[in-house]
C-alpha cells in the first residue's frame, strides 16, 4: 500500500495515453475503463466511513451510522426532487471542495483552509466540466441550459489555478513548485479527454485512491495479520449495497431513459452516497491535523 498512490496516478497518465494514441472517441474502450476504476476504486473509496473514526464500531453504533447516512441521503434526495438546479449547485460545490481537500492529505494547510480546498477541486472540475463542454451541456439541459456559460471557462480555470497557487504558496512554500506542476501536467491532460474519461481518471486515481491509502494506514493497527486482506473484506459489504443500489436503479430505468438521461441520473445517486461520505470524510482527515 505505500507506493499505491504513486503507482496508481502512472496508471491514470498511461490510460489517458492509450486512449488518446489509440482508442480516440471509442465509447466502448471509455465505458469499460469507467466500470473498471468505478468498481475496483472509486466506489470503495467510501465503504469505510463507519469505520474512520470508530474503528471497532459496536453493532448499536453501526446501526446509528447507518441510520444516519440513509437520513442524510434521503434530505438531498428531497433537494433533488423539489430544487434539482440547488441540487446540482450543492453537488458541485461539495465535490469541489472534497476533491480539493484530497490534495492536501499529507499537506496540511492552515491559512484560509475551506478556501485553499475548494478553490484546488474547483480548477481540476472546470478543466473536467469545460474540456468536454458540449457534452456537459447535453448531461445537464434535463435540470439547466448551460450553454451561456461556454465562455467563461478559461477564465475560469485561470482565475481558480493562479488563487489556488496564491494559498498553496502561502501554507506550503516548500511544496508550492510541485502542486503548480501536478495542476498543469494533469490539467493539460484533463483538458484533452472527453468528459467521462476525465472525470474516472480524476476521481479514480487522484481522489479516490489517495483517500484508501490514508484509510488503510489509518485502519491498519486493527487489521490483523492479513492486513491488506482484512482491509478489502471489510471494503467489500458497503461496496456491494452501493454498487448493487445503483446497478438496480439503473436497470430499472434503462428502457425509458436515453443515454444523456441514465449517465444524468447515475450521477445523480453517486451525488446522494457522496454527500454523508464527504461529512464523514471531512471529519475523518480534520480530526488527523489536530
Amino acid at each position: 500500500m505505500k507506493n499505491i498512490e504513486k503507482y496508481g496516478k502512472i496508471a491514470g497518465i498511461l490510460l489517458s495515453l492509450v486512449y488518446l494514441l489509440f482508442f480516440k472517441e471509442n465509447e466502448v474502450f471509455q465505458w469499460s475503463v469507467f466500470f473498471l476504476i468505478l468498481i475496483t476504486i472509486g466506489i470503495p473509496h467510501g465503504a469505510l466511513d463507519h469505520l474512520l473514526m470508530s474503528p471497532k464500531i459496536s453493532k448499536t453504533g453501526l446501526m446509528k451510522f447507518i441510520l444516519k447516512y440513509l437520513g442524510i441521503i434521503g434530505i438531498y434526495l428531497i433537494i433533488w426532487i423539489l430544487a434539482p438546479t440547488l441540487a446540482l449547485i450543492f453537488f458541485l460545490g461539495m465535490s469541489a471542495y472534497h476533491f480539493g481537500q484530497s490534495h492536501f492529505i499529507l499537506h496540511p494547510v492552515y491559512k484560509w483552509k475551506k478556501t485553499t480546498y475548494f478553490l484546488m477541486g474547483t480548477f481540476f472540475l472546470s478543466f473536467i466540466l469545460w474540456s468536454d463542454f458540449d457534452s456537459t451541456a447535453k448531461i445537464l439541459e434535463n435540470i439547466v441550459q448551460i450553454d451561456a456559460l461556454k465562455n467563461l471557462g478559461k477564465p475560469f480555470v485561470l482565475v481558480t489555478f493562479i488563487l489556488s497557487n496564491i494559498l498553496i504558496f502561502k501554507n506550503i512554500p516548500n511544496y508550492w513548485l510541485n502542486f503548480t506542476s501536478e495542476m498543469v501536467i494533469l490539467g493539460t491532460m484533463l483538458f484533452f479527454l472527453p468528459l467521462l474519461m476525465g472525470f474516472i481518471i480524476y476521481f479514480g486515481f487522484w481522489h479516490a485512491l489517495p483517500s484508501i491509502s490514508i484509510e488503510y494506514f489509518s485502519l491498519k493497527d486493527y487489521l490483523g495479520k492479513t492486513k491488506v486482506k482484512n482491509f478489502i473484506k471489510r471494503l467489500m459489504p458497503f461496496t456491494a449495497a452501493s454498487l448493487g443500489g445503483i446497478w438496480m436503479i439503473l436497470a430499472i430505468c434503462y428502457n425509458w431513459m436515453n443515454q444523456e438521461e441514465l449517465v444524468l441520473l447515475f450521477f445523480v445517486l453517486v451525488s446522494l452516497i457522496s454527500a454523508p461520505h464527504i461529512w464523514y470524510m471531512n471529519a475523518f482527515l480534520e480530526s488527523r491535523k489536530n
